[in-house]
């Protein structure tokens, strides 16, 4: 088996373009779910930790915030969002675990899909709680542990060798672990969303998940082709079981948006 590799922004810098143009807008829906949750208002300061090309920051934006700022570890992400950039929006590449900004900066910290993949979920979330203003809020969204997304992620890494030590992102998914690694924090709510994943096909689904987002581009590319086959396999098999009755591929993604309050 290959080994799975962590804090990819290379990985991420690589497929970013791709990333933009077939992943990101399916994501948009969620963001503004994510930004209403914690009622993002005119002048509020916000920041997008592991904003990738900016789709939370830009929503965040839209709604009145400034100015926002968004942190990536990519480089190729950090560029997309800073060719698509907006008035009062800044990005800067940054780890999400030792971010380069003054405490009590700001008013809330958004992740979209992001935050959770961090390795060290305890400073990741020390972190976000430094920068927020007293009663600042922090909105997450995460994927759901159990169902689909789950059996996806179990699937798309069944040839892959997991460190013993290494951090589970759909931990952020337990209501238990979640207010633990958020112990900086009160009032932590979880509420369930759909994030629905379209296709035109299986195969342009399986080919949108193999090329355009990173984990899977940077552990599929690596494999013999004879696994490669047994994991195309696999995958078609699972995609399969989301035909909708137009045509197409409709994955109804399960997902948690994760609310907090820094005291």
């Amino acid at each position: 088996m290959a080994s799975l590799l962590t804090g990819m922004p290379d990985a991420w810098t690589r497929v970013s373009g791709e990333y933009q143009r077939q992943v990101a807008p399916d994501f948009r829906p969620a963001a503004r779910t994510l930004c209403m949750a914690i009622d993002i208002r005119p002048g509020d300061t916000v920041l997008d930790v592991a904003c990738g090309p900016g789709t939370a920051a830009f929503v965040a934006r839209e709604l009145g915030a400034a100015p926002v700022i968004g942190v990536d570890f990519s480089r190729g992400m950090v560029s997309l969002a800073k060719g698509l950039g907006r008035e009062r929006t800044s990005f800067v590449v940054s780890d999400a675990a030792y971010l380069p900004l003054a405490s009590q900066r700001f008013d809330a910290v958004i992740s979209s899909f992001g935050l959770i993949f961090a390795p060290d979920p305890v400073r990741t979330a020390a972190e976000a709680a430094r920068v927020l203003r007293p009663q600042g809020r922090l909105a997450l969204l995460a994927w759901h542990p159990d169902g689909s997304v789950g059996t996806y992620q179990r699937l798309a890494f069944k040839y892959f060798e997991f460190r013993p030590d290494a951090h589970d992102p759909f931990k952020w998914g337990s209501p238990l672990q979640a207010r633990a690694w958020l112990e900086r924090f009160s009032d932590v709510e979880m509420t369930p969303i759909e994030v629905p994943f379209k296709a035109e096909s299986v195969g342009a689904a399986w080919r949108t998940l193999r090329v355009a987002t990173g984990r899977i581009a940077a552990t599929y590319a690596p494999l013999d082709p004879a696994t490669q086959a047994l994991l195309d396999r696999d995958m078609v098999e699972f995609l399969s079981g989301f035909g909708h009755p137009s045509g197409g591929i409709y994955w109804p993604r399960e997902a948690l948006v994760i609310r907090a309050i820094r005291p």
